[in-house]
């Protein structure tokens, strides 16, 4: 376990704070993470990064695509980063000015946003600055930038008891917890992103749900050209299991004799197991259906040539006068 942490890389995260208040709940929120990082999270380094030099955005301060200084050494910072922290109050459901200001100068060509992992964190008013988190999001659809879905955080500043002390700094125990549980999902998704091989119950003890990492359970490990021939042969058939026993970790197997796929899934609420899905019986329900409907058919093509002889047989003389009638009616 110590030598897979020793040899984890290291990740720079680059804190961007909406708000440029000096007492700023959302830069007590950064200060927090960026002594959980030190404290008690190996393999993550954070930067605090002031977006208050940045000039409003003006095409006309771009000469030759160059940027003012102060946007070229915001840019930069950004550029090194492995991922992004983003903390924000809600103004006007959604992101602050001064935010969505440094977003767009750093989305000028090149963008440098792109796929960047990112997490965000805010403290606010009712809904805790909630609904800004959403609106960043979807701006970072267009950014290429990827977010952690969860968990999510977002506190209520001004809800008892009291989370921030007169200087903006976080005191809630629980909130402190809670942002070392977006720093441990932020680190083990952007490594995920830059391909690196780890044991996911080596890189951190993430919490989830259902309980933690468990480390006798099979390691994530991704495919290469190399191995995937190996491990699973194009015709070989896999059973997935699941099971919520001490983690929700997926288990994939070889599966020997029909070709079928077993889901399954443990809860103390909820229990489904081994049920089946048979892909040959799919096939021959397609037969089945097809010989019926083609059954069907014959019955009713017999069923029409039938009806047509009786009306021949016992109503020919009616309906050869009536045409007769009609002919000289009409002519």
């Amino acid at each position: 376990m110590e030598a897979l942490q020793a040899a984890k890389p290291v990740i720079k995260v680059a804190a961007l704070c909406g708000s440029l208040r000096k007492g700023s709940y959302n830069r007590g929120l950064l200060r927090t993470a960026l002594e959980i990082s030190k404290e008690s999270i190996n393999g993550m380094q954070i930067e605090y990064i002031d977006i208050s030099p940045l000039p409003m955005l003006n095409t006309d301060l771009e000469d030759n695509g160059k940027y003012p200084p102060a946007v070229e050494a915001f840019r930069q910072k950004i550029l090194e980063a492995d991922s992004i922290l983003f903390a924000s109050p809600e103004y006007n459901y959604s992101v602050t000015g001064p935010l969505k200001n440094a977003i767009d100068w750093a989305s000028r060509p090149p963008n440098v946003w792109a796929d960047k992992a990112a997490a965000i964190v805010s403290a606010g008013g009712s809904f805790g600055g909630g609904r800004a988190q959403y609106h960043l999001r979807q701006i970072g659809v267009y950014l290429d930038l990827h977010f952690i879905n969860k968990p999510e955080f977002y506190l209520n500043a001004f809800q008892p008891p009291a989370k921030f002390d007169s200087d903006g700094n976080l005191i809630d125990p629980s909130s402190k917890q809670k942002i070392k549980e977006v720093l441990l999902a932020l680190q083990a998704f952007t490594l995920r992103l830059q391909g690196c091989n780890f044991n996911l119950s080596a890189i951190s003890e993430l919490p989830r749900q259902s309980g933690r990492v468990s480390e006798e359970g099979p390691v994530l490990i991704p495919f290469t050209k190399g191995n995937i021939g190996q491990r699973f042969h194009a015709n070989t058939e896999y059973k997935l299991g699941r099971t919520s026993e001490p983690y929700d970790q997926y288990d994939l197997e070889t599966c020997n004799g029909e070709r079928r796929v077993i889901s399954q899934f443990q809860d103390k609420n909820f229990k489904l197991k081994d049920k089946l899905y048979n892909h040959n019986a799919r096939e021959r329900m397609y037969k089945m259906a097809l010989a019926a409907s083609w059954v069907l058919f014959l019955i009713v093509f017999m069923l029409s040539y039938w009806v047509k002889n009786v009306e021949d047989a016992c109503c020919k003389r009616n309906v050869f006068s009536r045409s007769l009638d009609f002919w000289v009616a009409y002519s």
